[in-house]
């Protein structure tokens, strides 16, 4: 383990610790920011503010990167200072620089506290740690800690008698003394276990990590219940499609003793839930939703809210592609079908005849191949068929070149495709250059948002 496995751990445990309260989970940070829908919802939540309209179902680059601007957009309105980092790099996975946003976000809602610059930031944390625990002369945010008796005395300089022997604690016995102080302030305090004993006992144990956990001590709410300790999250607490099964797991620490209930209610009854016994600390969470609409899923432990709880899932008619309102071809770069390169070629040539491709709610044509993989089968498994182009009107399967010139010559073409439908046409140049263009070129000319 190095003091870059330490902060990557960390960091990643920071951000999760906010996204719980909507039922959000992030296990990757090279993977999990590239759609935007993370770091969208975690800017709502740590800012109080709305982003507004955002591709909630991104399935295609396009989407995923507009999804990161809007994030990156909203975080400089914010005042925030980004340095070198665009929606690509968090895109492509890059995690040094994945890192360097997250330590920005931090330092700004965790640590700042009304500091001018980053430097005033971490002096002012490091003044009020010297306040409360003089006695262990810290200096800084690294190996000052290393033996676990600080932050065991700081937990008891906040919360008097919780740790009264800190000073008589073996200096040797660095992990058990680390292991003390952080189980007791995350279970008598609420201060989320952000870096773990092996870690703040690590040599190279890193500093930025370290602040992150340190800070929440200062930022500690007035009152911490059991049922804040325990955590729900999993798709069932975000999204529901029709008549198939929601999971969501809820995560209870050993040593929190009570009754953890679930209760889902949609917009007419309420839903049927299915709930394992607790095993390892986790309950595993069902249910099948009989009904369109907006739900609410409750997760208590004896009757108290765990963050996050009452959540708010949508349930869906069916699996979204992100293409509502929007008409939709998607095709393959590499097939080398001769079908294929006629019906690509015909089908082209029929919706340029309806002048489909100069309306704003046509997307250009979408290369399947260049697709993630899961995002590229869901498109397949929506069609109910792999056969290239796939045309959707309206996040709905349209058919192939086939079926939209049978609809053509039975005269309900123009009606699937709302060829009369009021809108202000593009020019020629104006769709050749967005066939062109990347995603960022076409959100820097206004191109509308998905939903």
């Amino acid at each position: 383990m190095s003091w870059a496995d330490i902060q990557q751990n960390t960091f990643t445990r920071w951000l999760n610790d906010y996204l719980k309260v909507r039922g959000m989970v992030i296990t990757d940070l090279k993977k999990d920011f590239k759609d935007g829908l993370m770091l969208v919802n975690l800017m709502e939540i740590i800012s109080g503010k709305s982003l507004g309209r955002y591709n909630k179902h991104p399935k295609i680059a396009y989407q995923k990167l507009e999804n990161l601007q809007i994030a990156l957009d909203f975080i400089k309105g914010e005042g925030i200072k980004l340095v070198n980092i665009g929606a690509g790099d968090l895109a492509d996975g890059n995690l040094r620089l994945i890192l360097g946003l997250v330590w920005t976000l931090i330092l700004r809602y965790e640590i700042k506290g009304g500091g001018d610059s980053e430097k005033s930031a971490i002096d002012d944390l490091l003044k009020w740690v010297q306040s409360k625990i003089p006695e262990y002369n810290i200096k800084g945010f690294t190996t000052d800690w290393n033996d676990g008796r600080a932050v065991c005395a700081l937990v008891d300089a906040l919360r008097p008698g919780y740790i009264p022997n800190h000073r008589s604690m073996d200096p040797n016995d660095r992990l058990q003394n680390a292991t003390t102080g952080i189980n007791t302030a995350f279970a008598r305090m609420g201060v989320d276990p952000l870096i773990l004993p092996e870690e703040m006992t690590h040599p190279k144990v890193d500093k930025l990590a370290m602040m992150t956990y340190i800070a929440q001590f200062r930022n500690l709410p007035e009152k911490c219940s059991d049922a804040s300790r325990v955590a729900a999250s999993g798709p069932g607490l975000v999204e529901g499609i029709l008549n198939n099964p929601a999971k969501f797991n809820i995560f209870v620490p050993k040593d929190v003793e009570g009754k953890v209930s679930v209760k889902v209610i949609g917009p007419h009854s309420e839903a049927k839930v299915d709930m394992t016994p607790l095993v390892n600390g986790v309950h595993h969470v069902t249910y099948t939703p009989t009904e369109i609409g907006d739900f609410v899923v409750s997760v208590t432990l004896d009757g108290q809210h765990v963050p996050g709880s009452a959540f708010l899932p949508h349930v869906l008619a069916a699996e979204s592609l992100g293409g509502e309102g929007k008409i939709r071809v998607y095709y393959s770069t590499t097939s080398a079908s001769e079908k294929f390169k006629h019906d690509k070629i015909s089908l082209e040539n029929l919706l340029r005849a309806k002048k489909v491709h100069l309306r704003p709610d046509f997307e250009p044509w979408i290369p399947v191949d260049v697709m993630e993989k899961e995002d590229r089968e869901l498109v397949f498994r929506k069609a109910g068929t792999r056969t290239l182009p796939i045309v959707f009107v309206d996040d709905k399967y349209a058919g192939d070149y086939d079926a939209l010139q049978l609809l053509n010559e039975e005269e309900k073409l123009d009606a699937l495709l709302q060829v009369d439908k009021n809108v202000n046409l593009i020019s020629e140049a104006e769709h050749a250059a967005r066939m062109k263009a990347t995603p960022s070129d076409l959100r820097e000319r206004g191109a509308p948002s998905g939903q």
